[in-house]
């Protein structure tokens, strides 16, 4: 029961890691164009300026604490284990969707630092469950 709870949380931190922040980036770049756009590049348009970059950087930590928060707190059991698994996967999905042409494209040394701190604020959030359940657990002897 632990694995498989080990990999629906790996899945809900893939959900929400990767799809709600394209999910949001799309919103946005939409919002801010002022009519749909119709192609990835258009989208690339408007969400690879400086301050668009900044913008996504954060959305992206923001989110990844809150998706490794997930992930250990499905888990349960080696909580960090499956939340380094979830981050590891995020980067193969955010990398592999990139260079598909899936997800909008930013320049590459702004998504390896987005994906830096994306990752380290995933492990951040999966540690901050990890620390929660241990205080839980001494609490409760």
């Amino acid at each position: 029961m632990t694995v498989l709870r080990g990999l629906i949380g790996v899945l809900v931190a893939l959900a929400v890691t990767v799809g709600f922040v394209q999910f949001l980036e799309l919103m946005l770049a939409n919002a801010i164009a002022g009519q749909p756009l119709q192609s990835i590049s258009d989208y690339a348009l408007i969400l690879n300026p400086f301050p668009m970059l900044v913008m996504r950087l954060l959305i992206t930590s923001l989110i990844a604490i809150l998706g490794g928060y997930l992930c250990a707190k499905i888990a349960e059991q080696d909580q960090l284990r499956y939340t380094l698994i979830a981050a590891i996967f995020r980067v193969v999905a955010v990398v592999g969707g990139t260079v598909q042409g899936y997800i909008p494209p930013a320049p590459w040394p702004w998504l390896a630092v987005m994906l830096a701190f994306s990752t380290l604020a995933m492990l951040a959030g999966g540690a901050v469950r990890t620390a929660a359940a241990d205080v839980e657990r001494r609490r409760l002897k």
